[in-house]
């Protein structure tokens, strides 16, 4: 009798248990936090969906680093030293014996020029050193008369100040000061003169490579004057000066 009593408790408690379930089979509204319960089921699946099965990494690392971050390819460099060498051409300034000249059909507008400068860098930001270049230009009224030729020899000084906007850019610009030796000559004929050359320059470059030495690509500009007595008996007063556009390449060490 004790054991059916026990047995009786027991099934009591499983049918109240129940209850509850056997309302939902009969269509009875009840209160049960079914939301709750079907979020926490998909958050469970979506956690074990998110976790590999074992065996998916062949060599699964134990501690895996943190990546390092990314360095840029290029650094700015602070130069000792720079080397120009730069090719192009020169638009000859105005002067009154170009003026007679162009008169008889000898219009001499240009030349063209091969420049090399060479400068020590000091404090990172100025830059002192000398230029040297030639240049040579020649025009004819018509094919059958005589070439008028100019040749030019140059040489001087240039203080100039360094820029690096960039780890890639770099940028001078200042005076020069130096000698030109110049001739206006028909089939070789012609006096040579020597007379101060000045002016300044402006140049912009770029870096192509990456590591030391450095190179950079870019173009010069630069605006000379060098005026001379008349290079004749019945000559004027003439500039052997000119605005130069060179293409340049740059080695900074």
């Amino acid at each position: 009798m004790a054991l059916q009593s026990q047995c009786d408790r027991e099934i009591s408690a499983i049918h109240c248990a129940a209850a509850p379930y056997g309302d939902l089979a009969r269509g009875t509204r009840f209160a049960f936090p079914g939301g709750v319960l079907a979020s926490v089921l998909l958050l469970q699946l979506a956690a074990s969906a998110a976790q590999p099965p074992p065996g998916w990494y062949d060599d699964e690392p134990k501690d895996r680093a943190s990546p390092e971050p990314r360095r840029s390819r290029e650094e700015a460099v602070a130069h000792g030293f720079l080397l120009r060498a730069g090719a192009g051409v020169g638009s000859l300034q105005p002067s009154e014996h170009a003026e007679l000249l162009a008169k008889d059909g000898y219009d001499l507008d240009t030349r063209a020029e091969l420049t090399l400068a060479a400068s020590a860098v000091v404090a990172g930001r100025v830059a002192i050193g000398a230029y040297a270049g030639v240049g040579t230009g020649g025009t004819a009224p018509s094919s059958d008369a005589p070439t008028l030729t100019q040749t030019v020899a140059r040489t001087g000084g240039e203080l100039s100040l360094v820029l690096q906007p960039s780890a890639g850019s770099l940028l001078l610009f200042g005076p020069q000061v130096g000698v030109l030796q110049g001739t206006l000559s028909v089939h070789g004929a012609g006096e040579s003169q020597t007379v101060l050359e000045y002016g300044g320059m402006l140049g912009a470059y770029f870096r192509v490579n990456v590591g030391r030495p450095v190179w950079y690509l870019g173009a010069t500009l630069a605006y000379t004057l060098a005026p001379a007595e008349p290079p004749g008996a019945v000559g004027r007063d003439y500039d052997y000066g000119a605005f130069h556009i060179e293409l340049t390449a740059v080695l900074g060490g």
